[in-house]
């Protein structure tokens, strides 16, 4: 519990502290994916980072342009800690994230895909963006430029408690909401911007 706790404190003054936003990636989770991504601002191309991750399979092609491609296994050379972390963060985005998510992972899962590094690469893609603009998770249908700011103090509200308890859970709560940090700074200006309280 000690352990969780400092590792709680210290992550909430990352940027990595926005993946906690997401349903079903809990706090350790997210320290560790965020942890092996390093600095969202100053990162490779995302395909590159999937490659050396080895959650994408080889594809080799003879013949040109019309040759006949296969695709192989994948790598055995990675990053293996960042992989475990992605592959269990997929599995529970399967069992208990989004709908969204959930909905593709039981889809790639029926049609015999490996749905823990496809889902893997979709979260990958997520969390970046969550780092670089300094947002919590939003659904599709809020992150469309028709949704409206009803819309979205709606979900802020309604979401506000699970993502509290996340950080209350780990005596972090303080911490993680101050005003210099960086959910401290998101919730300041959603609370002026939507004219909602997101209480402590």
């Amino acid at each position: 519990d000690q352990l969780e706790k400092e590792i709680a404190v210290n992550f909430a003054q990352t940027q990595g502290a926005f993946l906690t936003s997401v349903r079903g990636i809990g706090i350790v989770l997210a320290a560790g994916v965020s942890a092996e991504i390093g600095n969202p601002y100053e990162q490779r191309l995302l395909s590159n980072v999937v490659s050396y991750l080895g959650i994408i399979p080889r594809v080799k092609q003879t013949g040109g342009v019309d040759g006949k491609a296969y695709t192989g296994h994948v790598a055995k050379r990675c990053n293996r800690i960042l992989k475990d972390y992605v592959v269990k963060s997929a599995y529970h985005l399967g069992l208990h994230g989004p709908e969204d998510l959930m909905i593709d992972y039981k889809r790639r899962d029926a049609s015999g895909q490996h749905a823990d590094f496809g889902i893997g690469r979709r979260y990958l893609r997520m969390a970046v963006s969550l780092m670089r603009t300094s947002q919590i998770y939003l659904p599709p249908r809020l992150r469309k430029s028709d949704s409206t700011p009803e819309e979205r103090a709606v979900y802020y509200l309604t979401n506000w408690p699970y993502l509290r308890e996340k950080w209350k859970k780990h005596g972090a709560l303080e911490v993680a909401f101050a005003k210099d940090r960086p959910l401290g700074l998101w919730r300041q200006i959603v609370q002026e911007l939507y004219d909602i309280k997101l209480k402590l």
